[in-house]
């Protein structure tokens, strides 16, 4: 999919309420940040970034792509980078050893959206509001809840986009 200058994951909607919407993703592919010394990826960014700007095994420029995606695990979190479709068939392999070229199964996720800057409190409330959203419409969560960032730091909060997703199946399926 082609949001503006960036390339995004291939979804379909399903469902869209307010904020909240069901997709229906594609495979795609994703390098994944994830050090045990480094449990909240405080250095992920930096990490992923290099990777696309020629630190990587073929020194291949990677165009960026949106968004960036956090998955929020028990202990920390990882964090990585959607790769573009042009790079499927041959994905340059990372030079950094906490880097891993992943493949994002496709499914159907439950997606709250939201505005301004994302901190911690703001995550944990959205993922209530979430929980509650898809107890009630028949939802149960199939994987970690992951944190999705559209936005350059630099982009003001009130014009920012931000998605917490969750894989999910129906109640009963």
């Amino acid at each position: 999919m082609n949001m503006g200058l960036y390339e995004t994951p291939d979804y379909t909607v399903i469902y869209k309420k307010d904020e909240f919407e069901v997709r229906e993703y594609s495979d795609f592919y994703i390098v994944e940040y994830q050090n045990e010394k480094d449990k909240y990826s405080d250095n992920g960014f930096g990490a992923l970034f290099s990777y696309i700007s020629q630190d990587n095994q073929e020194n291949q420029k990677i165009k960026m792509t949106i968004p960036v995606i956090e998955e929020i695990k028990t202990e920390g979190q990882t964090m990585a980078f959607v790769v573009p479709s042009a790079h499927w068939d041959s994905i340059p392999n990372p030079n950094n050893p906490s880097l891993k070229i992943k493949k994002f199964e496709k499914g159907t996720f439950a997606v709250i959206r939201y505005s301004g800057t994302s901190g911690e409190a703001k995550e944990i409330k959205m993922i209530g509001q979430l929980e509650s959203w898809m107890a009630a419409n028949g939802y149960q969560k199939e994987s970690n809840f992951m944190l999705a960032l559209y936005n350059p730091p630099f982009v003001p909060p009130m014009f920012r986009r931000n998605e917490i997703m969750v894989r999910v199946t129906m109640v009963g399926n």
